[in-house]
């Protein structure tokens, strides 16, 4: 897998007025109209990037994959505050392409070939790059970006497989940041097929996202700061299966816990000075391994405007934690502390780990 107010000023001048005396006898004082100056109205700063707050209905056939992978994800964008994605067909068209591809190599164990790149040898090729399939499907773009996901649904356990494909995506930091990121636009695609031996019907979600060549991206005010899980969320992920790159090599491929981010508006510079968990009750430590843009282990995914901790260990059922964040976004001061809650179910039938 691979894989961001305005303010109105009114100047108002004071009402003049002024009177004259005339001379003496009988002639009296002559008025003089009072002079009105205008209030000087300054117009209000509209940020070239606003958020999309609205977005014309999906045309997802209700209660599929799709539908529900497309839900989950904006409903998460929304509340974290950095805006709706509008369904594009085409997008949809470059999606379902790369994934029919995938899931063709993973019929045919070709597993060097089941990621973001394409092989112009093998039957499916629509280019090489996620942003050439895109132009492939007739879109024009500024940005393109692409998650993707293989899963199996085990026969026998209930879930949702688009719920399941967004919710893993989001485990892992890289695809997280991406998925909520500044594009606007979004196509999404399942290809499911069974294939022998693997207990259940295999899954690959692809989700291509990108801003239109003649749009601007959409962004968040330059105060905002975003965490991730939100603070007071319920029945988060205690696991992190993992995601390539793999952000945190020195757990040698074993589960980790499900990480804590924080994010700032995309163009500011994330300081870090401290960032860490600790289980709320009895304020007990979390042992986390914490990235930057500077000390991040895959350099070609850091992000200047953002910061994460993962924890060595799955985190334990039902349990509530603190994060705390202390830094800086430019030359302000940032103090951030939230807390959430896992899930009581075991999932490692859905995602691969057991809790702690």
């Amino acid at each position: 897998m691979k894989k961001i107010a305005s303010t109105s000023m009114i100047a108002v001048a004071a009402l003049l007025s002024a009177c004259g005396g005339g001379g003496g006898g009988d002639s009296g004082a002559v008025p003089v109209p009072p002079v009105v100056v205008p209030p000087v109205v300054t117009p209000p700063v509209v940020d070239a990037n606003p958020l999309q707050t609205t977005v014309a209905a999906a045309t997802y056939a209700p209660n599929s994959v799709l539908s529900s992978a497309y839900n989950t994800l904006n409903g998460a964008r929304q509340a974290y505050g950095v805006g709706l994605l509008a369904q594009n067909a085409k997008l949809d068209q470059s999606a379902a392409n790369h994934a029919a591809y995938v899931s063709a190599r993973w019929g045919a164990q070709d597993f060097a070939n089941v990621g973001h790149l394409e092989d112009a040898s093998k039957s499916g090729f629509t280019g090489v790059n996620p942003s050439d399939r895109i132009a492939y499907a007739g879109y024009t773009a500024a940005t393109t970006g692409e998650v993707l996901t293989t899963f199996i649904s085990v026969d026998g356990v209930q879930s949702d497989p688009g719920v399941v494909a967004v919710n893993g995506l989001m485990s892992g930091p890289y695809h997280r940041f991406s998925l909520l990121d500044s594009s606007k636009e979004i196509g999404i695609a399942d290809a499911s097929a069974v294939f022998v031996g693997e207990g259940g019907k295999n899954h690959t979600v692809v989700l291509n996202s990108a801003v239109a060549f003649s749009d601007k991206s959409q962004l968040p005010n330059a105060s905002w700061v975003g965490v991730w899980p939100l603070d007071q969320a319920k029945d988060v992920m205690y696991g992190f299966a993992g995601e390539s790159p793999n952000p945190i090599p020195a757990n040698g491929g074993a589960c980790a816990g499900y990480p804590a981010s924080i994010q700032i508006r995309n163009g500011l510079v994330l300081g870090t000075t401290s960032f860490t968990m600790v289980e709320t009750a009895g304020n007990v430590p979390v042992s986390v391994q914490l990235s930057t843009a500077s000390s991040d282990v895959n350099p070609s995914q850091a992000r200047t405007n953002s910061a994460y901790i993962i924890p060595f260990k799955p985190l334990k059922l039902a349990t509530q934690y603190t994060v705390r964040f202390v830094g800086t976004s430019g030359t302000n001061a940032i103090d951030k502390t939230w807390s959430f809650t896992t899930g009581n179910i075991n999932t490692k039938l859905i995602y691969g780990c057991n809790p702690s």
